[in-house]
């Protein structure tokens, strides 16, 4: 079996640091120009040479015996080949970057700035940064409001721990796009390419720098750094599909924040800069938290620390930087409850009244944030913050219908909802594609996935839940944050387990309702099986709720 990126995570905890060792080979006479010059055993395979097309490397080509005794020039290949070389080990430039492309249109049907790649890297990752600096910032940046996403150019080019990361994440994002392209099934390594050898190779040098900074103390830049290249390494597993390994990494982030808050170590000043990556960083925590992938999120989010009651609603002429900011810091605030509320599953009498109060509290505030919302969608209907807006509102509305039915533990309050799941549903409508995307993203899908998910899960309108599940199919093609197909299955499966239960008015009884736990793989069946808990369950004498397993083929 290939080695996978997963399998080294626990190498950030161990107590020492491993011993480099450098293989010797014998000194090679006849091979080719490319091997020659890395010093490596060449296998001398004709006209490419097996050992380069299995790294990623260029082949270029041999020498020609003779002519290398007559004292003559060097083949036209070789040459290109050790002028690579040379330009790589020459001393850097005083000049930092250097423009490697122009002017290019993205997806997104506006054109990008020419990008600026350091001169100090390798030209083979060159490919890598482009993507990363290109297309990953933006990505991010249009979903997640810390201003530390702002200046990770800056990060990228003057720390290594985090170049490595966006590397590894660039090279990955590409060799997933390769393998989908050439409809090669799952089971096919991504080590098969020299995009997915190159994101290996990255990723293992990012984690040695991680664990080697860890065991160095807490410092301001540890923290940064590492923070920055977990929720890269998250990201990288998820491409993957490796779900189990993006909730440990993402828990190990939480348990670094707490224990850096917790140090009173002297080297660790906590500054306006670290205050951001952590909000953004909790953020990611509780929305992973609320998704059925990451259960490990569901115990560690009491690390996250509350701000507390936000009260400030901002003014509709405040900037719309800062107007995200605010919901954000309120949404993290309202994610925690709803966490709060939603793991327990039921509230306990002694807790009902504190919960109650809190809820019309929140309430409060989004019955106050949906005017000012309503106000700027329509002052930026041409703008491109229409989208977040939009998301901002759609999620508004998610966070009213789950506050007004959540202690309803039938869910028989949701069908008086109709009408607010509809425009929810209008509104993911506005933003599927009129075409599917030529490379993959990861824009959509940080905002569509537990919108279009609590539709389908929470609405029993037979024609909206269809049309939800469409639009989520169509939305999340190619996007690759979430395993969206693996996603849209187990939501098609509760629709059907659900609709079996409908009486002869089409109406579903408490007794037919269910939610969706999760999915996991059945060795004995060889097949991938959907857990589903009835909505008016009770836990076991074990403390198991009672589950029904429902198979999903893909």
């Amino acid at each position: 079996m290939p080695v996978t990126p997963g399998e080294y995570w626990n190498l950030i905890e161990r107590n020492r640091p491993p011993i480099k060792r450098r293989a010797n080979h014998a000194k090679v006479r006849s091979g080719c120009v490319t091997c020659k010059t890395r010093r490596v055993k060449c296998d001398e395979r004709k006209p490419l040479c097996l050992r380069c097309e299995k790294s990623g490397h260029l082949c270029a080509g041999y020498e020609d015996a003779s002519a290398a005794k007559r004292g003559k020039e060097t083949p036209p290949a070789a040459a290109s080949a050790i002028s690579k070389r040379n330009a790589i080990i020459r001393p850097k430039s005083l000049q930092p970057c250097r423009v490697i492309d122009v002017m290019q249109p993205s997806s997104l049907g506006v054109t990008l700035p020419a990008s600026l790649t350091p001169s100090y890297l390798d030209s083979s990752d060159a490919p890598f940064f482009e993507r990363f600096s290109s297309q990953i910032i933006k990505d991010i940046a249009s979903w997640c409001t810390a201003n530390i996403w702002k200046g990770i150019l800056c990060q990228v080019m003057r720390d290594e721990c985090i170049q490595h990361a966006s590397l590894a994440l660039a090279a990955m994002l590409l060799a997933v796009e390769k393998s989908s392209d050439s409809n090669c099934l799952s089971s096919v390594p991504l080590t098969q390419y020299a995009e997915g050898r190159a994101a290996l190779r990255h990723y293992m040098k990012a984690i040695s720098l991680c664990r080697q900074r860890l065991l160095d103390g807490i410092t301001k830049d540890t923290i940064r750094s590492n923070l920055i290249c977990t929720f890269l390494f998250a990201m990288i597993e998820v491409l993957q599909g490796n779900m189990s390994t993006v909730d440990r990494i993402m828990v190990n982030g939480s348990l670094l924040i707490r224990d850096a808050i917790n140090a009173k170590a002297p080297t660790l000043v906590w500054d306006e800069e670290l205050e951001d990556l952590k909000e953004g960083f909790d953020g990611m925590t509780i929305m992973w938290g609320l998704c059925p992938f990451f259960h490990g999120q569901k115990e560690i989010y009491t690390v996250v620390k509350s701000k507390g009651p936000y009260l400030e609603i901002p003014d509709k002429d405040a900037p719309l930087f800062d107007i995200r900011q605010c919901w954000s810091t309120f949404q993290n605030d309202l994610g925690l409850f709803v966490m709060s509320v939603r793991c327990g599953k039921v509230v306990s009498s002694q807790h009902m009244s504190s919960v109650i109060s809190e809820k019309s509290m929140y309430m409060a505030q989004l019955r106050k944030w949906m005017p000012l919302i309503d106000t700027l969608l329509e002052r930026e209907k041409a703008a491109s913050a229409f989208y977040q807006l939009s998301m901002m509102k759609a999620s508004a509305l998610t966070h009213i219908i789950f506050l007004s039915c959540f202690l309803d533990r039938s869910d028989i309050s949701y069908d008086s909802q109709l009408q607010s799941f509809i425009e929810v549903l209008r509104i993911c409508q506005r933003f599927v594609p009129d075409k599917p995307p030529t490379h993959f993203q990861f824009s959509l899908d940080i905002d569509i996935f537990p919108i279009a998910s609590f539709l389908v899960t929470k609405c029993r309108d037979q024609k909206t839940r269809q049309l939800a599940l469409k639009v989520f199919s169509e939305i999340t093609h190619r996007q690759v944050l979430w395993n969206n197909q693996g996603m849209l299955k187990s939501l098609q499966a509760l629709v059907d387990l659900e609709h079996k239960g409908r009486d002869k008015s089409g109406f579903i009884p408490a007794s037919s309702r269910y939610f969706f736990v999760g999915s996991q793989w059945d060795l004995e069946q060889r097949q991938m099986m959907a857990w589903f808990v009835s909505v008016g369950s009770v836990p076991t004498e074990s403390g198991d709720l009672p589950t029904v397993r429902v198979p999903i083929s893909f």
